[in-house]
């Protein structure tokens, strides 16, 4: 052997130790940190074959742990690693406990890796603009917001002059990302095809990317992060959004001069990931839901034209809160396909204990099995059966008129979170759901392709409701 290959072979095999070490060090910290609650599955199916069923169908192992285990903490092998999950009522004890306490972005970077995947921090200025500054202005917006969603179904959709089939996937990612941007950078810079391109594909990169570096040993993966695209995707990503005029410019006029332009840029880059993704979903789901029960179709047009027709069709601020029919259909179709089947997801960042004497060390992620729908009040009705004026009818006593919206948070509706880490832009995506909905229920009519029967069944990915992206619906212009 020369002496050039001898620095190669050392290196290699100070690689396979290190990671032979890694791998006996977290076997033995996982063994330590093993909770004595019952596994779901445990004792009928290997691990690996629990792993692949928590990928694929996670809400069929979720239904057995609620059946088998009802009020009690149970666990699921996941690719992670077990995962903690607790029942609905232990989520008011968690209530309380603040963002630095019990925390959902840090549950969340650390399911995506977010020191790798640019995720992993929260900022008290992005949750200020959204909760203060977004949420208050929210009125001013809906003129804008429409008149930017109109222009785009005027040059991204096609004519529909007979029944055409559409993508809706495709074409709602760049409606709301293109509306959103309306709100975010203002105009014309909502309309700047590489800043679109970046906050659109943002979050896939992140949610590809963190999975295919999850498949490196952790010691790894500080190379390996140069090894997987999506991971240079995203730091493009950023680098664009960085060299943006508009970020320039934006970053000179916050008051807080810690902030750089990188730091804006990052933020902006959340902001943008959050609102567009999961807001383009609760729309597809809609109007899948609508698709499957046309019924429902003329009723919600209805309501649309009525509370326009002394603005000739524009939407204003109080129309969107008169629209209850649509308000309530657009909540049962979340409460049937929710973003996630288990919300609340707190990350310990100190020890907690819980009163049926469970105690979470810090560093530990928990979340709440909430997506069983038999745990509805008896005064919902039959809690499994499609209702879409399910809320219209519960808010028609005047003691609960304001209760039951679809941006609601509570003990019965976790779809938005709960307590003090409850989604802060969820007033945001409410309102931009409904503008969507009012103008498709205004200007066309829609069904699906010919052969679907019902509603299409959803995919799972872990914990995550996904839209059958292989269904077309077909559009056909009003005249």
């Amino acid at each position: 052997m020369n002496s050039t290959q001898m620095p190669i072979l050392w290196a290699l095999t100070l690689t396979v130790v290190t990671a032979l070490a890694g791998t006996a060090i977290t076997k033995f910290l996982r063994r330590l940190s093993t909770f004595a609650i019952p596994m779901v599955g445990a004792g009928t199916y290997d691990i690996n074959t629990l792993k692949g069923r928590y990928v694929k169908e996670a809400d069929v192992l979720l239904r057995e742990g609620y059946e088998k285990f009802k009020d009690s903490i149970f666990q699921v092998e996941t690719p992670d690693g077990p995962r903690v999950f607790l029942p609905r009522k232990l989520a008011h004890e968690l209530k309380p406990f603040n963002r630095h306490e019990a925390s959902g972005m840090k549950a969340l970077a650390d399911r995506h890796i977010g020191q790798y995947t640019t995720i992993d921090h929260e900022s008290d200025v992005m949750l200020g603009a959204i909760k203060i500054d977004l949420n208050r202005n929210l009125g001013n917006f809906v003129g804008d917001v429409q008149y930017e969603i109109a222009h785009c179904f005027k040059t991204q959709f096609p004519t529909c002059d007979e029944w055409t089939p559409i993508d809706l996937h495709g074409k709602l990612l760049r409606i709301v990302a293109q509306a959103s941007a309306r709100i975010f950078v203002g105009y014309p810079m909502c309309r700047n095809e590489e800043w679109l391109e970046c906050s659109t594909k943002f979050a896939l990169d992140v949610m590809t990317g963190g999975e295919k570096l999850k498949q490196w040993h952790p010691w790894l993966r500080p190379i390996a992060q140069y090894l997987v695209p999506e991971m240079t995707h995203i730091r493009g990503d950023h680098q664009r959004a960085l060299e943006l005029q508009w970020m320039q410019q934006r970053a000179k006029k916050i008051g807080d001069k810690s902030f750089d332009s990188k730091e804006l840029a990052n933020l902006q880059m959340l902001t943008a990931t959050a609102a567009i993704h999961t807001t383009r979903l609760a729309i597809i789901h809609a109007l899948y839901d609508l698709a499957a029960r046309p019924e429902y179709i003329e009723p919600l047009r209805r309501e649309v034209l009525d509370v326009t027709k002394d603005s000739n069709g524009r939407l204003r601020k109080q129309h969107l809160t008169q629209m209850r029919k649509l308000d309530s259909f657009m909540k049962e179709s979340q409460r049937h396909n929710p973003p996630s089947i288990a919300t609340f997801q707190r990350k310990a960042m100190i020890p907690i204990d819980l009163s049926n004497g469970f105690h979470i060390p810090a560093g530990t992620i928990v979340q709440c099995n909430t997506n069983m729908l038999d745990e509805a009040p008896a005064e919902w009705g039959d809690p499994n059966a499609f209702d879409g004026f399910r809320f219209y009818k519960l808010r028609s006593k005047p003691e609960d008129t304001n209760k039951y919206q679809f941006a609601s948070t509570s003990y019965d509706s976790m779809q938005f979170g709960f307590g003090n880490d409850a989604c802060p832009g969820r007033f945001f995506a409410s309102n931009q759901i409904k503008i969507v909905l009012a103008y498709i229920l205004s200007h066309y009519y829609f069904k699906f392709e010919d052969g679907i029967v019902g509603r299409p069944k959803n995919l799972m990915f872990e914990v995550n409701v996904l839209a059958d992206p292989t269904v077309k619906v077909l559009f056909k212009k009003m005249r």
